[in-house]
């Protein structure tokens, strides 16, 4: 077989391998945790664990589709974290697959090779494609609604062909939908889009119109969801550094951003490459792969923007869920990579910019340590052999408590509950039962006639107190004698005494 058609086979093997890198060292945060215990009960139970009404809201705010796989795939499969990211890595290499069939129907062969290698070693892309959570499928399912799109444009002469791929833009919409709410703001950008298209603009709306009716009973529910985001959420309004930091996830993932690594370098790149790319579209607006790639840059460009226009009202902008955005971006440049109009020297160092970019960023994703991810197994094992019977394991926040407790669920271990209405109160109490997790409101009242207390606290929890003594820890400071501490990463553990008589 030539290289130029084994090409896209090796491209999706080294997607595979970043894929896998540390997959089961790395220790699942709090969400993923949160996902792994929640399946595990059952469509049933998770259903009431969402949709019952807590104070005239519902008490969660995603849909369980992707909860619903996950159980099936660990009962398949296994609980271990290799075992159940491995399902996002599944997802993320058919996403991979499918960018390089976007690339191929809107411009060639390379650069659809081009734009699939972008993707693979996104470390946006591959950091999602590790986690155990829905945004895998999220991306997965937005890019079929282009592909499947895409394939009904083509096959307009022959309306059975045509009628099946409608079908899947309509599936796959709902799909999506399944996955995470957020997905409308994508869904949304490329219905708009499709108004520049008056032929098969009638067709969008039918097919828009037949994936509402699948998603509709999920959509029952919607109002309750969207109340409960009013009431409780931890989602802050965006501004101008929310989109810049965007257009920096977009190139180098999210903890080369968190960790402040080479920002100098993502910036240049997260500001070069758009301008050249801008740059071909004003230079080659006439030619027909020049409109492609401007749409798909319109998908990129305005599924943020919408969520920022909605996020004024409703604050929901999560970077995360602008996977899909990024991925039609990445195909976009993979035809600017491959414009031969454009000189050899000079998209070899964009290419090489782009490349040395992701590698950074693939890096600061595999060697972070930090909030809300820090080695939680270390800390489960310090816990381990140095807890007696009759002592007390109490967590600041479900943050550390979950993660914790999914890698020894014999340890007894107790958590405070978040601040009534603030924007942390996320675990309300149909799921915490659910998940037979109950949050100890009460400190005073939990450590009564405990004698010995080990407090895990997160340091983001004490800073976010400024001059002001956490005050759980006050607390225990005034009850008890601080006798020692243990740090893993920026988590503390403290071992706190009750005083003699």
């Amino acid at each position: 077989m030539r290289l130029s058609k084994s090409l896209p086979f090796l491209i999706l093997l080294f997607a595979l391998v970043l894929r896998l890198i540390a997959l089961n060292i790395r220790p699942l945060w709090y969400d993923e945790a949160f996902a792994v215990l929640f399946a595990e009960k059952g469509f049933t139970a998770m259903l009431a664990g969402t949709l019952t009404p807590v104070a005239g809201v519902a008490s969660d705010v995603h849909p369980i589709a992707y909860y619903t796989a996950l159980d099936f795939w660990m009962r398949a499969f296994g609980q271990s974290p290799f075992a159940t990211r491995l399902l996002s890595v599944f997802l993320g290499l058919m996403t991979v697959a499918v960018t390089f069939a976007i690339g191929r129907r809107l411009f060639d062969g390379r650069a659809g090779a081009i734009g699939m290698l972008i993707v693979a070693i996104s470390p946006f892309h591959v950091y999602y494609s590790q986690e155990t959570r829905m945004y895998a499928a999220l991306g997965l399912f937005c890019s079929l609604v282009v592909l499947f799109f895409l394939r009904a444009v083509v096959r307009a002469n022959d309306w059975r062909l045509e009628i099946g791929d409608w079908a899947g833009v309509a599936v796959s919409a709902a799909a999506a939908m399944y996955m995470q709410n957020l997905a409308a703001f994508f869904l949304l950008a490329f219905g708009l889009s499709a108004l520049s298209r008056p032929k098969v603009l009638a067709k969008v709306a039918m097919a828009g119109a037949a994936a509402f009716v699948l998603w509709l009973p999920w959509f029952l529910n919607l109002p309750g969801q969207f109340a409960k985001l009013q009431q409780a959420y931890w989602v802050t309004r965006p501004n101008f550094v929310t989109l810049l930091q965007t257009a920096l996830v977009y190139h180098t993932g999210e903890e080369l951003v968190e960790a402040r690594l080479l920002l100098p370098l993502a910036l240049f790149t997260a500001i070069i490459l758009p301008v050249f790319l801008f740059w071909k579209f004003f230079r080659q607006r006439h030619q027909v792969t020049t409109q492609h790639a401007l749409w798909l840059t319109v998908l990129a460009v305005g599924t943020p923007l919408l969520l920022f226009l909605a996020s004024l009202y409703q604050p929901v902008y999560i970077q995360r869920a602008l996977l899909p955005a990024a991925l039609m971006y990445s195909i976009a440049l993979g035809w600017l990579l491959t414009q031969k109009a454009m000189p050899l020297l000079i998209r070899i160092l964009l290419g090489g910019l782009l490349g040395f970019t992701a590698i950074a960023g693939l890096w600061a994703h595999t060697t972070f340590a930090q909030f809300p991810r820090p080695n939680f197994q270390e800390a489960v094992a310090f816990l381990r052999g140095q807890a007696e019977p009759g002592d007390l394991i109490l967590h600041s926040n479900k943050l550390t408590f979950f993660p914790m407790h999914f890698y020894d669920r014999d340890l007894v271990q107790a958590f405070l509950a978040d601040p009534p209405g603030s924007g942390s109160d996320t675990l309300a109490l149909p799921t915490q039962e659910v998940l037979g997790l109950l949050a100890v409101n009460d400190v005073e009242a939990r450590a009564q006639g405990v004698g010995r207390v080990w407090f895990v606290i997160f340091d983001r929890a004490v800073e976010e107190y400024a001059m002001e003594e956490h005050p759980h820890l006050r607390w225990l400071e005034s009850h008890y004698t601080r006798k020692s501490e243990r740090r893993v990463d920026d988590l503390a553990v403290y071992e706190f005494v009750k005083a003699g008589p």
